[in-house]
């Protein structure tokens, strides 16, 4: 887990809560400096992370873990994006797990069998 990573998610964290950098630097203790260096992709040290995680109450393992998908279902969306028709599922799909892009490819599949 990098620091631009981990800067992503506590950068979109801080907007949702709106809360500002500097307050939330000042809260886990660190400089607005070090919060710079992490977008650069230097990662905190564990004792930051864990303060990091207790002050948004987030799990970045967690959070890494629901974002990866496997090579076959990079590819499924890679084909679907160059689809103009299927473009909003794709857009609907980024944040959904990947058992659930394959639940609705089945379901298309179907579709596409009972229309002949």
């Amino acid at each position: 887990m990098d620091g631009k990573f981990i800067a992503k998610i506590v950068g979109d964290e801080l907007d949702k809560r709106n809360i500002g950098v500097e307050d939330f630097c000042n809260a886990i203790g660190v400089s607005q400096s070090a919060f710079s260096q992490w977008k650069s992709g230097r990662t905190p040290r564990p004792e930051r992370i864990a303060a990091i995680e207790k002050f948004l109450g987030i799990d970045f393992a967690a959070i890494e873990k629901s974002m990866s998908m496997d090579a076959e279902t990079a590819e499924l969306l890679e084909a679907l994006k160059d689809r103009q028709d299927l473009r909003i599922l794709l857009r609907s799909g980024r944040d959904v797990p990947p058992s659930s892009v394959y639940e609705l490819v089945s379901r298309l599949e179907k579709m596409k069998e009972d229309a002949r």
